[in-house]
């Protein structure tokens, strides 16, 4: 018997739907990402996207609402890898800082051509893609709760506002990745994005020894 209030039969319902959606999502996904390897972001079209993930082009809008939203979905998927490291870190607020930069150049540089197609989408600031700015917004916030247990440890100057520390760096790692992607993958990511991080975290005065 169910309990009162509670509707059993649906609940599991409710979660195998939820499942296959998510299924058909990352299907849609995956199939274009492949297309856009192969082919390039602007030759691929949604109906090419639709028979290579076997979903009726009504289903693909169901998951996004422009082929431009699959390049913004990149950026969610990256958050969401980093968001569980840094959860996961314990090291100090500096080491997660610098684990972080260090993953997403690393994804970067597994995905050269994907992140290419995405600042170029970026650039040109199509409508679809004003999703970014949200994924942006929430790597700023991943970093200012890194940096409010820097804090709150005695690590980082507490009178730092941890938003904008934030987002200097992450406005620091966005200025690397387009130089990278304008020199055509010619900078050495993971190195500068490091002296970069050197920069914000020590400044760029010489430290004067204190007299007396």
């Amino acid at each position: 018997m169910a309990e009162s209030g509670i509707d059993s039969s649906s609940a599991p319902s409710r979660s195998r739907r939820e499942r296959k959606k998510e299924r058909t999502r990352l299907e849609i996904y995956t199939a274009a990402m492949n297309l856009f390897l192969k082919r390039g972001f602007d030759a691929v079209t949604i109906d090419e996207i639709c028979q290579a993930a076997d979903v009726a082009r009504a289903t693909f809008f169901l998951h996004f609402p422009a082929k431009e939203a699959l390049l913004a979905e990149y950026g969610q998927r990256a958050n969401q890898e980093l968001a569980a490291a840094i959860r996961a870190a314990r090291g100090s607020a500096t080491a997660t800082i610098r684990m972080a930069f260090t993953m997403l150049s690393e994804r970067a540089e597994r995905h050269p051509e994907l992140v290419r197609m995405l600042v170029r989408e970026i650039v040109t600031r199509r409508p679809a893609l004003s999703q970014q700015d949200e994924h942006a917004r929430d790597l700023v916030e991943l970093l200012a709760a890194v940096i409010r247990r820097g804090q709150a440890s005695g690590e980082l100057r507490k009178r730092l506002e941890p938003r904008v520390a934030a987002l200097t760096a992450a406005a620091s790692f966005f200025a690397v990745i387009y130089a990278w992607v304008r020199s055509d993958r010619e900078i050495d990511l993971n190195p500068v994005l490091n002296e970069t991080l050197d920069v914000i975290l020590h400044g760029l005065s010489e430290r004067k020894a204190r007299h007396g």
